[in-house]
């Protein structure tokens, strides 16, 4: 029989984050705001406490996470993580390979999202200090949209829709990469997994004699990330679990 290789269970994206303790322009700490146009998220912390800064088309609010709290959250939720004392997550996303390939939007303000040159820009980071810089960058945006639903929720509902609008053109040349990737991931798992339940149904089980494990060792959060140093437990370009490959 064909057995795929082992992925993350259901094609997700597993990360461990370490929040940035660096202040944004409004003087808190922690990462930088975005969202995403196809993916649920999941955040669990390990250790630390903090927050969630979210908004939606129902306005703002803000979600105190101590630790071992879990927060999930849908497909067009700004967010924007706040650190209070050292806080480190596990974030689990749906479909692994979108944020990776466009599904992650800064919330930059709209001169930016509306030029695809600067958004670019504005996106690319070589250094610890260029993420700083685009955090700061999207907090600004992020806080322009928190103001507009201050004034009333007709204003932020507006406000946020213009966001998505110019989102959706920025990705536009991506949505064929992102459907082409969830056939291969998570619909190709449920795939397997229903074939596994009719060979199940008539008394076969050949997948069960075709284990597959996989060990990720213990490294440190170094790489840059979008709200702070992360460790990938998947290879971005394939989204295989780290180390395996094809």
């Amino acid at each position: 029989m064909k057995t795929n290789l082992l992925r993350m269970p259901g094609a997700t994206l597993v990360t461990r984050l370490k929040v940035y303790d660096t202040a944004g322009p409004d003087g808190q700490l922690g990462g930088t705001p975005h969202f995403h146009q196809a993916c649920t998220e999941m955040y669990f912390v390990l250790s630390g406490s903090g927050a969630v800064e979210i908004i939606d088309v129902n306005g703002f609010k803000t979600v105190e996470l101590p630790a071992h709290s879990a927060f999930i959250f849908s497909a067009g939720t700004l967010h924007r993580l706040i650190t209070k004392e050292g806080m480190e997550l596990l974030i689990v996303m749906q479909n692994s390979g979108l944020p990776e390939r466009g599904d992650t939007i800064a919330t930059f303000r709209n001169e930016i999202l509306a030029d695809e040159l600067r958004f670019h820009q504005a996106m690319k980071i070589q250094s610890l200090a260029d993420a700083y810089r685009r955090r700061d960058q999207a907090v600004e945006g992020f806080l322009e949209v928190k103001a507009a639903f201050a004034k009333s929720l007709d204003e932020g509902r507006k406000t946020l829709a213009e966001v998505f609008r110019l989102s959706n053109k920025l990705s536009k040349h991506n949505y064929k990469e992102w459907y082409d990737c969830v056939v291969k991931g998570a619909f190709g798992e449920a795939q397997e997994t229903l074939a596994q339940i009719i060979d199940l149904t008539a008394g076969k089980y050949p997948h069960l004699s075709v284990p597959q494990h996989h060990f990720i060792p213990p490294v440190q959060s170094n790489t840059v990330g979008f709200c702070g140093m992360l460790n990938r437990y998947f290879d971005p370009a394939t989204a295989l679990p780290e180390g395996v490959t094809i």
